[in-house]
């Protein structure tokens, strides 16, 4: 069964190999800048955890290697990860200046690695290992891992807020003082 891409555009050809991903789909509003950057990271780690564990994008197991390359690289034959000397896998990353207001968008470095992964990708001049690319179900948990952090840091704040507060009580600071106080302060800007 073939799991489905995440929501945008996948962009797979010899000069380029990327992944736009809305987000506002999957968090339901604007993304923030920090919420793109780590779903970026998140996202690529998760392309690269499920290569290395020899898994495709699809759910399936790698083709096996050749007999020739599996003896040069010094594993078996359905040891497949990808991994030689980790310039194709090193090559993910996010290109944030050709994203759109509400994407993040992955993409391997453009010239000898893209290259590599196209090959891959699409089994032109090699066993066909699709291994770029987020599914839906990924971006879904990602953005749920971005929800739980954004809560813990809401918790955090508060508890930093409240116990501020207490203190600022027992030091003879009223209510109406203390809340003039936070009125002056960027919350979102405290970290």
């Amino acid at each position: 069964m073939k799991k489905k891409k995440a929501k945008g555009k996948l962009t797979v050809s010899l000069s380029e190999l990327s992944q736009e991903i809305n987000l506002k789909d999957y968090l339901g509003r604007k993304p923030t800048a920090k919420e793109k950057q780590l779903f970026a990271d998140l996202a690529v780690d998760t392309i690269v955890n499920r290569t290395l564990d020899g898994q495709t994008v699809n759910g399936g197991k790698f083709k096996k290697y050749s007999k020739d390359y599996a003896a040069l690289k010094g594993v078996t034959r359905d040891s497949v990860d990808l991994f030689l000397e980790g310039d194709l896998l090193e090559s993910i990353g996010r290109r944030s200046s050709k994203e759109k207001v509400n994407t993040v968008k992955i993409q391997m470095k453009k010239g000898l690695q893209t290259k590599k992964g196209f090959n891959h990708q699409t089994g032109d001049t090699l066993p066909k290992r699709e291994f770029f690319a987020v599914t839906d179900q990924e971006a879904k948990s990602i953005t749920e891992e971005i929800r739980d952090k954004k809560a813990d840091k809401e918790k955090v704040k508060t508890s930093n807020i409240l116990s501020t507060r207490e203190s600022v009580t027992s030091a003879g600071v009223s209510l109406a003082e203390l809340r003039a106080a936070l009125d002056l302060l960027d919350i979102d800007q405290i970290e």
